[in-house]
């Protein structure tokens, strides 16, 4: 074998430097990680960290389902005290047993015990039936009539209203701090139908009598004073609505709150005033406050404008609002508010 050609394939260190140039290492194979120093150790704080992030946000997530699961546990067990377990109590308990509670709750007190159904029809047909003075006293609360004037009345009210078709029990009536019993009392055939309101209430000594101005919705003056005769006041008992008519002295709808006010026993539509802010419209104001109707029963003491005002003769001012049903208590209904 030549030696040319085994040198050829050997190259020393000397044979690679250039003249003037300084020793060198030749080619060095790089070895993982090299220059890039310190990258295992932020790779092993990062996983730490996140796996901190994660764990506390586990934590934190658990603590919400837990806090909502104890709400909802305690909201229904309170339900379930409060609305289920009356509930439950209730089905076992006579339906007619549950609404003789109800009604307790709303009665207003009182030291007398109140008739039934039976006792409480029996007690307005036998005063329905009165024809004598003598009678009047036992039966019936004849308040500013004299017992003359009510057995006229009633002698007279077949013929004015018709043969009295059927009794209607309407339970107890809670109205001015009284306690009431209700029986409604219909007359006449379908087409000319008309009905009166039985109103009982105990005496001092706990006697049931039904009150004759309410049944015979008294009015003092009489309607045709008050409408056609120019009686300037009265007090008159009428079925009672909001109404937006403002007219006459009446105009400024920020000074007064209107009231439609009717009666079976004229044709007419009256409208009621009130000043704004008043005693006698805060007592208005309370017949709807239950929201029970849009028409309410009411007593009131009305006074007609003088003629110079330009008043029509259908509009009065409510001076008094005497009792929130047609039965008059001791105090009005209005007084103190």
């Amino acid at each position: 074998m030549k030696n040319g050609s085994v040198q050829r394939g050997v190259q020393t260190t000397n044979d690679l430097r250039k003249p003037g140039s300084g020793p060198t290492l030749g080619r060095v194979a790089k070895m993982p990680g090299y220059g890039r120093r310190g990258t295992r150790r932020r790779r092993n704080h990062d996983d730490d960290y996140l796996m901190q992030r994660q764990q506390r946000r586990g934590t934190r997530v658990a603590m919400w389902f837990i806090g909502i699961g104890l709400v909802t546990v305690v909201a229904l067990c309170a339900a379930f005290k409060f609305w289920v377990y009356p509930l439950l109590q209730g089905e076992n308990q006579p339906k007619e047993s549950l609404r003789e509670v109800a009604e307790a709750k709303i009665k207003v007190a009182s030291k007398f015990k109140s008739p039934g159904r039976e006792e409480a029809l029996a007690l307005v047909k036998k005063a329905i039936g009165v024809r004598s003075a003598e009678e009047v006293e036992g039966v019936i609360r004849a308040g500013s009539a004299s017992p003359q004037e009510v057995v006229s009345f009633l002698e007279a009210m077949q013929a004015e209203d018709g043969d009295i078709t059927k009794y209607i029990w309407m339970r107890s009536v809670d109205k001015n701090g009284l306690l009431l019993e209700g029986v409604q009392v219909n007359f006449g055939k379908a087409d000319k139908a008309k009905r009166r309101i039985a109103f009982l209430t105990p005496d001092t000594k706990g006697v049931w009598k039904l009150d004759f101005a309410a049944f015979a919705r008294r009015v003092e003056p009489s309607w045709k004073a008050l409408l056609e005769e120019g009686a300037e006041s009265g007090v008159v008992r009428v079925y009672a609505g909001k109404e937006p008519y403002f007219n006459g002295p009446f105009k400024d709808e920020s000074k007064w709150a209107a009231y439609k006010l009717v009666t079976p026993d004229a044709e007419d539509v009256l409208v009621g005033y009130c000043k704004v802010g008043s005693a006698q419209q805060r007592a208005m104001e309370m017949l709807w406050q239950r929201g029970e109707v849009a028409v309410a029963r009411v007593t009131l003491e009305i006074h007609h404008p003088e003629k110079s005002a330009g008043a029509e003769r259908i509009q009065f001012e409510i001076t008094r609002v005497l009792a929130e049903d047609w039965v008059l208590a001791e105090k009005p209904f209005d007084e103190g508010l």
